[in-house]
């Protein structure tokens, strides 16, 4: 058979297979998956390569349906989140092969499989909604042919599946809700690179990035960083609820917290970590404005830079202390450690609080998997949604119609564990309203 199947006689003729790799090619790589759509699918069953068109201006047109049933053995492919966005693929029976290279070489590094053709159609088109309709197949195919004699040597290597899984969907189900957006006041402080990238009927939608060492995700999307908005400037405040408020809640003594329950040491859970810290370091049970902030300065020191001495005897910094100790020297009797999320981290010029660092980070993640799995099952059926999660803070466009005590449920599972989390309203972002 040629390298196209474009009809439904085609399809037919292709064998169903155990595994197979896939790459999705969309009208516009450069736009959020949520506002555009497949232009092609390159499908090789490990025997032969196959362009199979979708929306492309040299072929006939079928539809993901048509070839569903190709893909119900193991599917690899680059990227899960954005192939399961654009065309509702399940994540079950699939393996990101950006996360096993990942897991192997500890870096993501450029395949450079784009053509000249690609290359020329980018600059030329570069803000095209439709520019891979243009280019030709056989180039397309070429690029992809490309990609899988590049990952050939991965297909086997995969590791801890059902948790990368988990934290694909789960950032995924975020994601793919947009959040809403006073256009006017947005264009005041905001300049996307290509504004139709993002944004569509008064909403905007965020990319986290899931290809990270320590799987902490990073969120920067054409020209906006979401994970760290200013405060001060007022920008906040061109983001607004779709349905009747905002609400935000943040964990108190997150890092601490979650290193405490690793630890196994128990945390009151009635009121501030940095109040009871700081009534230890000051030896006094009130503190002023100033102490409180002051005892924030030296957790963070503690927590970040190395236990100093004068807080040793203290338990939770013994222990933390201890473990820190414990981890370096795994690290140089193996050259490498395991992060809760099993990977094995190595790296250059490591020393203990770097190694620490990084291991708190992936136990940060590992735990926000956790919840926003459980808030996902809490949510369905309910008009409110988690549009953005912010390392300690999850946003909810919060709608008054779901059923008295959702918000008490929300706050339950958040707080399950013995962690705790303070909530705050607003008719916008910036929380002045």
């Amino acid at each position: 058979m040629y390298f196209i199947a474009e009809t439904k006689e085609q399809i037919a003729q292709l064998p169903k297979v155990d595994k197979c790799f896939i790459d999705i090619i969309s009208l516009s790589e450069e736009t959020h998956p949520q506002l555009t759509s497949p232009c092609v699918l390159y499908y090789n069953d490990f025997t032969k390569g196959y362009i199979i068109p979708f929306n492309h201006t040299e072929t006939f047109t079928l539809t993901f349906e048509d070839i569903k049933h190709l893909l119900e053995g193991t599917v690899y492919l680059f990227d899960l989140k954005w192939h399961a966005q654009i065309c509702d693929l399940q994540t079950a029976n699939c393996v990101d092969l950006y996360q096993t290279i990942l897991d192997q070489e500890g870096t993501i590094k450029d395949m450079d499989c784009y053509t000249n053709v690609h290359a020329d159609f980018y600059r030329r088109f570069m803000y095209s909604e439709e520019v891979n309709a243009l280019i030709p197949i056989s180039k397309h195919y070429e690029r992809c042919e490309c990609m899988f004699e590049s990952i050939r040597h991965l297909i086997g290597m995969e590791q801890n599946l059902p948790w990368l899984r988990a934290y694909t969907e789960a950032y995924k189900w975020v994601e793919e809700q947009g959040i809403s957006i006073d256009e006017k006041l947005f264009s005041k402080h905001f300049e996307p690179v290509w504004k139709a990238r993002s944004i569509k009927d008064g909403k905007i939608y965020s990319k986290y990035n899931l290809y990270n060492i320590t799987s902490r995700p990073t969120n920067a999307f054409n020209g906006i960083n979401f994970l760290a908005l200013p405060k001060e400037n007022g920008s906040r405040a061109a983001f607004i609820p779709e349905n009747d408020v905002f609400i935000e809640f943040d964990f108190d003594g997150y890092h601490i917290r979650l290193v405490a329950n690793l630890l196994g040491i128990q945390l009151p859970s009635d009121k501030s970590i940095h109040e009871v810290l700081g009534q230890q370091y000051f030896n006094k049970s009130e503190l002023t404005p100033e102490e409180y902030q002051e005892s924030k300065k030296i957790t963070f020191r503690q927590m970040y830079n190395g236990v100093e001495e004068e807080y040793k005897h203290l338990v939770l910094f013994k222990h933390i202390a201890e473990f820190v100790e414990v981890m370096w020297a795994q690290y140089k009797l193996n050259g490498y450690i395991n992060l809760p999320n099993t990977r094995k981290i190595v790296q250059e010029n490591a020393n203990p609080q770097k190694l620490f660092n990084y291991y708190i980070q992936c136990l940060e993640t590992v735990n926000n998997v956790k919840k926003l799995t459980r808030l996902k099952e809490l949510f369905k059926d309910k008009k409110s949604k988690v549009v953005l999660v912010v390392y300690d803070s999850i946003l909810i466009d919060y709608s008054a119609d779901d059923p008295k005590g959702f918000l008490g449920d929300i706050k339950a599972v958040l707080e399950e564990d013995g962690y705790k989390v303070k909530a705050y309203k607003g008719f916008n972002y910036s929380f002045t309203s």
